[in-house]
């Protein structure tokens, strides 16, 4: 155990991004904290990172569990470098007239309620020692409509609006706060299932939708992660309240091969 190696919290650690995030950020010296309600599959994920990993089990919709999960990363490793507000759900589905406003709160309480919450106790225990990155994990529905349901699509805009006026504040203490939107990624979020169907509906929703993107294919979560390590990193130490895009050019437009007459060069006719 290196007990001078940086030290991270990622939410929603124990699958999809989140575990991408652990093993990348494991791989590369930090002690890793790994922060979900899935204590099994978290559990299992610590042990195979080895003895530089630990688990903690944090609800992100309540703020006890929050100042528990942080405060336990500080004593467990003496320090907090990095935080990875990742947690987050797809949310109710549906139209507006059929959506309750418990749905609704409760989509926005995991989705950006927890962004803000994981800001607020990372900052809490970085500002004294002046230093530290916090990264958001929002989305490319948070800048374009019709991919997501109306709560997962505005609490993600919401997740890069945060992270541009938070990092307003917390650059005045050398802690950089700054997002990544991933596009298609291969998830369990992106099926609807957390258990072991997953892995069969990904079979058939990346068929049915890999070509939506420029680049024809899901993402994977080691692309998101290494993102993240960039942002954690030195490299980008002058990145701030940055929404960095890792959507194989979703958001860039409509792919070539799809549009409806292929563009071509005009040529005025010679006289």
């Amino acid at each position: 155990m290196n007990d001078t190696a940086p030290a991270m919290l990622v939410t929603g650690g124990a699958s999809g991004i989140g575990a991408g995030c652990a093993k990348r950020f494991a791989a590369a010296g930090y002690r890793v904290m790994i922060a979900d309600i899935q204590d099994e599959k978290g559990v299992r994920l610590a042990a195979e990172l080895g003895a530089d990993a630990r688990y903690v089990h944090l609800d992100v919709g309540k703020e006890t569990d929050f100042e528990h999960a942080i405060d336990a990363t500080v004593a467990q490793w003496g320090r907090l470098d990095c935080v990875i507000n990742n947690a987050a759900i797809v949310g109710v589905i549906g139209p507006l007239a059929e959506t309750s406003l418990e749905e609704w709160d409760h989509a926005y309480a995991v989705i950006q309620r927890s962004v803000f919450l994981g800001t607020k106790h990372a900052a809490r225990v970085m500002q004294p020692r002046r230093t530290g990155a916090i990264i958001n994990i929002a989305s490319a529905a948070g800048f374009v409509a019709g991919y997501s349901p109306h709560a997962y699509s505005t609490a993600k805009a919401a997740v890069v609006h945060f992270t541009h006026s938070s990092a307003l504040e917390l650059i005045e203490d050398n802690i950089r706060v700054n997002c990544i939107c991933p596009g298609n990624i291969e998830t369990p979020i992106h099926t609807g299932v957390t258990d072991d169907r997953w892995l069969a509906r990904m079979a058939k929703i990346r068929v049915a939708q890999q070509d939506d993107q420029p680049l024809p294919r899901f993402g994977l979560p080691a692309e998101i992660a290494a993102a993240a390590l960039w942002l954690a990193s030195d490299e980008s130490s002058y990145v701030v309240g940055h929404a960095l895009t890792v959507d194989g050019g979703l958001l860039a437009g409509r792919p070539w091969r799809k549009q409806a007459a292929p563009m071509r060069v005009y040529h005025p006719a010679k006289s």
